[in-house]
């Protein structure tokens, strides 16, 4: 076992068990049909500090907001999900519910807030770089929680990648791995637990 980078690069992710994010079955659209070159795979691995998550994704131009940007103030919603990044929640055996929102930043950074109404979640760090098909982000997601599990706990979990489009001001949709349902409009950062798929520690 090598604990991942997740600096931005794949370096150290077991790549065995992919999590596959295509299809109109796992959109949720805005007024725009689902476009194919929209797609994601996503790799969780774990130990007992960490979760630790590498998401690839393909898309024609990928949207970094900059630092600089003025508010954009639309129906209370939060900035970042207004640009290319990721959603990751995650429920542990004890029923505790923690998520994270995760955004491409300058230069290679990856900023990273916890999800209003949620538990506490431990300290996030990582890293996103340019691929050929679009962009890969990686992160360490602190939690003690992870102490007390082992091979073969399940624990609940989602991952929504938001889609921004240069010539749009709010997100053109996300892909959803438990199942899209619908219309991006208003869900801004929330995602219903009953919802949440379920992963088996290996």
């Amino acid at each position: 076992w090598e604990v991942p980078a997740a600096d931005g690069t794949l370096e150290g992710f077991d790549l065995s068990a992919p999590l596959e994010l295509a299809g109109e079955h796992q959109y949720r659209r805005s007024e725009e049909v689902y476009d194919e070159s929209f797609q994601a795979q996503a790799w969780a691995n774990w130990d007992r500090d960490a979760i630790y998550l590498a998401v690839a994704v393909s898309k024609p131009e990928v949207v970094v907001r900059p630092e600089d940007a003025e508010a954009l103030n639309l129906d209370n919603e939060p900035e970042d999900i207004h640009t290319d990044g990721v959603q990751v929640y995650l429920r542990l055996p004890d029923g505790t519910v923690r998520g994270s929102v995760l955004t491409l930043a300058p230069a290679g950074r990856l900023m990273a807030r916890g999800i209003a109404g949620l538990a506490e979640r431990g300290p996030v760090t990582g890293g996103w770089s340019l691929t050929d098909e679009g962009y890969l982000v990686t992160a360490r997601m602190a939690d003690p929680a992870f102490a007390s599990l082992q091979q073969g706990s399940r624990i609940g979990f989602d991952l929504l990648v938001n889609e921004a489009r240069p010539d749009r001001i709010r997100r053109a949709g996300q892909l959803v791995w438990s199942g899209g349902d619908g219309w991006v409009y208003l869900r801004g950062d929330r995602q219903d637990p009953a919802r949440f798929g379920t992963i088996e520690l290996g």
